[in-house]
């Protein structure tokens, strides 16, 4: 059950910062001309998604590693 939610969590993650990135660009090449205006809005929705997709794909990451090492523990413990 832990690997799935670890895994849930890398993937949004992973798609989130995908997406932040990809407003990034577009907030770069909305620095000149008519879309100045939707700069800071821009700015602020990429920040926000590369931060919530960091978080979510840290905590994926770091679930995966404790699910990891208490399932050898339990096998270690079973067999011995």
């Amino acid at each position: 059950m832990r690997s799935g939610l670890a895994a849930t969590l890398m993937g949004i993650g992973g798609i989130l910062l995908s997406f932040g990135a990809v407003i990034v660009v577009l907030a770069l090449f909305a620095r000149n001309g008519e879309t100045r205006g939707e700069l800071p809005a821009m700015t602020t929705a990429a920040v926000g998604s590369l931060v919530i997709g960091a978080v979510m794909f840290g905590a994926g990451y770091l679930l995966g590693r404790v699910g990891r090492n208490s399932d050898r523990s339990l096998d270690s413990a079973r067999t011995g």
